[in-house]
């Protein structure tokens, strides 16, 4: 009921992107925090599983599909879970783009990978602290290569 409206919002504000990222990152370290105060038996499975599917996916759409979903359901709060999935839509091809450009970057997502398997780690030893400090990490990197593209694109102008 709340990812409708707030779809909207972010879309009515599509030229504040770094802002958006900016809302996820705090919200995406809540969650892994939560996430890791939650963590069942049946979750570390699953987060393995999700883990595992990763390192078998053939291209960057199928695992950003696999991405950060977990964990937000992990935490048991509706509200964050809604404006995540709103933010998620409109950054989604974003996303894209930054996981194509780290692919033509390095050839890989490995450093993106291991910072998965380390957030997945801290998560499912229920170290909140960690799992916090693995997702800002994680974030942090995302926000760097958002600013070398546009690094980037400002050169080519």
């Amino acid at each position: 009921w709340l990812i409708s409206p707030l779809s909207i919002m972010f879309k009515l504000n599509n030229g504040y992107l770094r802002q958006n990222q900016q809302l996820r990152a705090a919200l995406e370290r809540e969650t892994a925090l939560l996430a890791a105060q939650n963590c069942t038996a049946l979750d570390e499975a699953e987060l393995r599983m999700i883990l595992a599917k990763l390192e078998i996916a053939d291209t960057e759409k199928e695992r950003g599909m696999l991405d950060h979903q977990k964990i937000a359901k992990m935490a048991n709060n509706p509200m964050l879970y809604s404006v995540l999935s709103a933010a998620d839509q409109l950054t989604e091809t974003i996303i894209s783009g930054i996981r194509g450009y780290i692919m033509e970057k390095k050839q890989s997502s490995s450093d993106i990978d291991e910072q998965h398997r380390q957030l997945v780690d801290a998560i499912v030893s229920k170290d909140a602290t960690l799992a916090e400090q693995r997702m800002s990490e994680h974030m942090e990197t995302i926000e760097a290569y958002m600013n070398e593209m546009d690094q980037m694109i400002q050169l080519q102008m």
